[in-house]
């Protein structure tokens, strides 16, 4: 069943009709071929149910203990942003700039993101406002919304420290961990034709491929 919305090519520009796509199907652009929208595998609320999964873990992984590490009596406890102070007093300003803008900031800024733009739709509120720039930000911070890569960065670690201290995994790694799982799912299930904020009908429909 057709919607009255359109979607516009995050490549291109180009306009299209949007669809309902079945679950796995994707919506490409005629002109450019550009993936638009996904038709999600796990059910039409996962976008927006792991993107409030993933803000709510947020918190406890900010502030409760990330890894503890000590040696003969002397304990140190790391929180997610340690690592980020660490690199600014050894003079690495812009590698600890990105690493909280990449694993913190900006996922947390696309989960927010895709709770705005799915919730409308999922419960039954009347949308009010034109999201077309919170939709094409949406686009741009899943290429920098990165946090499973600060999860493997920290494993990696832990493997090479472990036969030298003794390293502890606290419960904000977990909460991270999970907020990370969350934004991957949520990303990847973003229903992008049922929450597109363009409000008229174009001429030319996606093309739905398998």
């Amino acid at each position: 069943m057709a919607t009255n919305f359109r979607l516009t090519c995050y490549l291109c520009g180009h306009e299209h009709r949007a669809v309902r796509l079945s679950p796995g199907q994707k919506a490409v652009c005629v002109r450019c071929d550009a993936v638009l929208a996904k038709g999600s595998r796990l059910g039409p609320d996962t976008a927006l149910a792991f993107s409030l999964t993933g803000l709510i873990l947020s918190v406890p992984a900010i502030f409760l203990p990330f890894i503890a590490a000590g040696k003969l009596g002397d304990l140190r406890i790391s929180r997610v942003l340690t690592g980020v102070g660490g690199f600014w007093d050894r003079g690495l300003a812009g590698t600890g700039t990105l690493v909280l803008l990449c694993g913190c900031v900006l996922p947390l800024a696309l989960l927010a993101s895709l709770a705005v733009l799915h919730a409308p739709a999922r419960l039954g509120f009347r949308q009010r406002t034109d999201f077309g720039s919170l939709y094409r930000a949406a686009r741009i911070l899943e290429h920098w919304a990165i946090p499973e890569v600060q999860v493997l960065a920290v494993l990696v670690a832990l493997m090479k420290l472990g036969s030298l201290v003794d390293v502890t995994i606290g419960p904000g790694f977990w909460c991270y961990c999970g907020m990370a799982v969350s934004l991957l799912v949520a990303e990847h299930s973003f229903d992008f034709d049922t929450t597109s904020p363009f409000p008229a009908a174009a001429e030319n429909a996606p093309e739905a491929a398998p």
